[in-house]
């Protein structure tokens, strides 16, 4: 079957379903961040954390539906069942990790000293800032799934996941400072520094997955 009908053929509601899968997994992001915001401002983060879970939840159910719609055979999709797939268990990583960040916060309630609190207040604006360029990519994939790989589309995408990639190479460097900056804390004990070490490393990985996503998508533009 040529690319052109198979592109005909696909016009599927799996589509929407990524979208919407791509809106519960950026909605978790997003509390996540607040998530952080509360706990370096010392107010109650329990609620806050059980909100990350529930929308980790609703994207998992988002996800097995996803994954039943999808055609059984390569020939009726645009790409390789298998690379959409590997895309959409990665983009469901990133809420599984946003849960796990946000479950460990409020099991110990530390008051941070300054410099290491302004310091850390980049993070949350780093995943928000994540946040608008992940809609942004998965709305592009839905676009080239739907119209084809088209030049144009396919640099447009390629854009955005530089974007990406930039993004979490500047949070890779936040996180190595931080690191140094909780080690170096007196004021601070060891078990302390362990917990928040294990915070930041699960906020990482939160751009970490989005930066695998995004190179999901650049494989398929590839082999389109």
């Amino acid at each position: 079957m040529n690319k052109v009908f198979r592109r005909l053929v696909y016009q599927y509601p799996a589509l929407d379903l990524l979208v919407e899968h791509a809106e519960k997994v950026c909605a978790a992001i997003e509390e996540l961040a607040q998530t952080v915001e509360d706990y370096l401002d010392r107010r109650p983060v329990g609620e806050r954390s059980e909100r990350v879970s529930q929308l980790e939840h609703e994207a998992d159910l988002l996800k097995a539906r996803l994954r039943a719609s999808l055609p059984r055979s390569d020939s009726f999709m645009p790409v390789n069942r298998s690379d959409l797939l590997e895309f959409i268990w990665q983009q469901d990583e990133i809420a599984d990790v946003a849960q796990d960040a946000a479950g460990l916060l409020p099991l110990m309630e530390l008051q941070l000293p300054q410099e290491l609190t302004a310091k850390w207040r980049e993070f949350p604006k780093a995943l928000l800032e994540g946040v608008g360029i992940y809609r942004k990519m998965a709305s592009s994939l839905k676009g080239l799934l739907e119209r084809g790989f088209r030049r144009e589309a396919v640099s447009r995408a390629i854009e955005l996941l530089d974007e990406v990639n930039l993004l979490e190479h500047r949070v890779d460097l936040l996180e190595k400072d931080l690191i140094t900056m909780i080690y170096r804390q007196g004021e601070l004990d060891g078990f302390a520094k362990y917990h928040l070490i294990q915070v930041l490393l699960k906020l990482g990985d939160v751009l970490d997955h989005m930066e695998n996503a995004g190179g999901r998508i650049r494989i398929m533009a590839a082999r389109a």
